[in-house]
């Protein structure tokens, strides 16, 4: 029997001759309670590998920042680096490998991954592990043609068509994007273009060449969807033009590549379009619901399968709103969707967080009808009633324009917590139905309102720390408690990261609501250093995956779609070895994070 176990990272990794290598030098060493194993700032000679027991990682300040179980590995960067500022002790009896220093360093020089594994980033690490994979999960993305997720429905137009014309186009045929042919070239009109003509003060009979790229990223028909989603990818983009004997002939979204391996359901959208009733609506949410752990076995990551979801839960809600509304108030109305809805980072159902801005022409009663309708429909979709009434159906979330500026004005004029805790809510708003100029308006008054007045930011700022008791010194408070492995992952890692960039997007005042693109604009603006702006989109993907797959677990266990507590405690205990050091890596990211946003706005604290 061989004396190592291989079958874990990253010693699965070595070839039979690294192997043996290692074998011919490995020992097992028997460590009582409370001895250390390496003192902090000395010269370390070996890398330990757990066997059984449990091992603390202490820093300078006596917090407890990493525990060891069985299979992980510790210290590897200090046998390159020279030593480590922490020390680690035995919580209980512990069992462990010892490779020496020399040993590892020829197994590094030697085998770049392995080393590699040791040293790398956050996103590597989930590359890594992305890799590692069982390749059948993946087998349909790489095999699949283009021609299976297209949808032929494209609509063509003329260069020197009108804006306004086009415009009518995208919404009698429901697409968000035109091909224009102009002067015999071939270019693409989206709906992305609109926020563009707007602020450039365009004419709406302006020609639609003048707003089309021409230099498109293409695809041919018979190409793989996985190639399609790599261009995607590449150029940032959410469609490419599909040819056929290199020529144009439609677009194929992101959405239809994400739905075709959904189980074949890139229907759903279809189905939406055409639902006439509440109760088709109902058919059709439950069928979303399915489609979630389907496309995450097929390896779609958390954040895009939140981005889907959001495009498909726009549609439902803004369907649903189209039934129950009359034709005036419906064009005399925007609602909007606030919360992880509102951003873009929702997957599994949870409870309504919606308002609604009326126009001063809208009739207030009627308003008030239907927005209670809506708000029993939502039930019936499966989405519970909001614990703290964020609802259209209270009159607080439901108001007339000047109304809701008059609102938001108070919020930022006198910053008292719910004030405050209310303009978070708001600050992730998007429209899904009715006339979105209503909360361009609305948003609009915020910006010029919005005060630099240092006490409020600190107030707003401050939130971060709402759950620190959570998440200071957590490994320790996992030694000493009954249900030690568990852990609230919403409240360590995924509210900090929110909240922390939402704060900063709101000193900046961008227009942005999703956070990974919060993230992207604050180091685009220099607020946030390119390097730790990267690793907590990282941290904040891979947290999300976590609490996406405890979400799942806890569904099985309850045999409901609704969230409860348990879609965030995450067993620690049940993760894989990779899968805890990939934790570990994301929790020090998070605290680095909010180490910068207490730092950025004076809060105090370390």
């Amino acid at each position: 029997m061989e004396r190592f176990d291989f079958n874990f990272p990253p010693y699965e990794y070595l070839a039979s001759q690294e192997r043996a290598n290692m074998q011919a030098t490995v020992n097992i060493a028997f460590f009582e309670d409370e001895a250390i194993i390496i003192e902090a700032n000395t010269p370390v000679d070996f890398l330990y590998v757990v066997i059984k027991g449990l091992v603390r990682e202490v820093n300078s300040d006596g917090e407890v920042v990493g525990l060891y179980h069985a299979k992980d590995s510790f210290e590897a960067r200090t046998l390159v680096e020279g030593q480590s500022p922490h020390q680690f002790i035995v919580q209980e009896e512990a069992l462990l490998y010892t490779i020496p220093k020399a040993t590892i360093a020829e197994l590094m020089e030697s085998n770049p991954r392995f080393g590699a594994y040791f040293y790398a980033s956050l996103a590597e690490k989930l590359t890594n592990m992305a890799q590692d994979k069982n390749s059948d999960q993946f087998e349909s993305l790489f095999t699949a043609k283009v021609r299976d997720a297209y949808r032929d429905n494209a609509i063509w137009l003329n260069g020197t068509d009108s804006i306004i014309l086009a415009a009518q186009t995208m919404k009698q045929h429901k697409t968000k994007s035109i091909l224009v042919r102009h002067e015999e070239r071939v270019g693409l009109f989206t709906e992305s273009a609109f926020r563009d003509i707007v602020i450039a003060g365009a004419s709406t009979e302006d020609a639609i060449h003048k707003w089309s790229p021409f230099e498109l990223i293409s695809i041919d028909i018979d190409d793989y969807v996985f190639n399609a989603l790599l261009r995607m990818t590449q150029f940032k983009i959410q469609r490419v033009v599909v040819t056929e004997n290199d020529k144009p002939i439609g677009a194929l979204e992101q959405i239809d590549v994400l739905a075709y391996f959904s189980n074949h359901t890139h229907l759903v959208a279809q189905r939406l379009d055409r639902a006439n009733t509440v109760e088709e609506l109902v058919d059709i949410a439950e069928q979303m619901t399915q489609s979630i752990q389907i496309l995450r076995n097929n390896g779609v990551r958390a954040p895009q399968l939140a981005q889907l979801m959001q495009v498909l839960n726009t549609s439902l809600f803004e369907k649903a709103w189209r039934l129950l509304a009359p034709v005036d108030l419906f064009n005399n109305s925007c609602l909007i969707v606030m919360g992880s809805e509102g951003r873009g980072e929702q997957i599994l159902k949870t409870d309504q967080d919606n308002a609604l801005i009326l126009s001063e022409h809208a009739d207030l009663e009627q308003a008030k009808t239907v927005a209670e309708q809506f708000s029993l429909t939502l039930e019936k979709l499966g989405y519970p009633p909001c614990k703290g009434n964020i609802m259209v159906s209270n009159p607080m979330w439901r108001k007339t324009l000047p109304e809701f500026k008059k609102m938001i004005h108070s919020w930022c004029t006198n910053p008292v917590p719910d004030a405050l805790m209310n303009l978070a809510i708001f600050m992730d708003a998007k429209a899904v139905a009715g006339d979105a100029n209503l909360l361009i308006q609305v948003k609009e008054h915020l910006s010029k309102i919005m005060s630099n007045d240092v006490g409020m930011l600190m107030g707003f700022a401050r939130a971060i720390e709402l759950f620190d008791h959570h998440s200071s010194g957590f490994f320790a408070q996992l030694l000493h408690r009954d249900n030690a492995s568990k852990m609230d992952i919403k409240k360590m890692g995924v509210f900090p990261v929110v909240h922390g960039v939402r704060s900063l997007s709101l000193q900046a005042r961008l227009e942005e609501t999703n956070t990974f693109e919060r993230l992207q604009a604050l180091i685009n603006l220099n607020v946030i250093d390119e390097r730790l702006g990267k690793d907590t989109a990282e941290a904040l993907s891979y947290l999300m995956d976590m609490r996406l797959k405890t979400g799942l677990q806890a569904q099985a266990l309850t045999g409901t779609n609704l969230e409860t507590d348990m879609h965030n405690e995450l067993d620690t205990k049940a993760l894989s070895t990779l899968e805890r050091d990939l934790l570990k890596d994301a929790l020090q990211v998070v605290k680095r994070f909010k180490n910068m946003v207490r730092h950025h706005f004076h809060l105090g604290g370390s």
